[in-house]
């Protein structure tokens, strides 16, 4: 195993801090896509590709809003939407994955 893949599977281990996004979590780390947990804080999160870090999933929290950006797929740009709760921020982060991943 090269370091880098050694690297990304010790971060796929971490348990993720904002609990909220336990399914998104594992659906991103469990994957065999290459991704992994970048950015880790409660309000916080990001997933980036090995090989493609250009292309990251966000989420950002704040009192109102949850924020998710998503790369646009075979482009250098994102795209950028708001969410009131987890589980439709969860679902739309769900279907982008598999969206972009095919």
């Amino acid at each position: 195993m090269d370091f880098v893949s050694n690297v990304t599977n010790n971060l796929n281990q971490i348990d993720i801090v904002n609990k909220g996004f336990l399914f998104v979590h594992q659906l991103f780390t469990q994957s065999n896509s290459g991704w992994y947990l970048s950015e880790n804080q409660f309000g916080h999160i990001c997933y980036t590709r090995k090989g493609y870090e250009t292309d990251i999933f966000e989420i950002k929290l704040d009192r109102n809003k949850i924020y998710v950006t998503i790369p646009i797929k075979n482009s250098s740009f994102q795209y950028k939407t708001s969410f009131t709760d987890y589980s439709s921020a969860s679902d739309y982060l769900e279907q982008r994955f598999y969206d972009f991943n095919d």
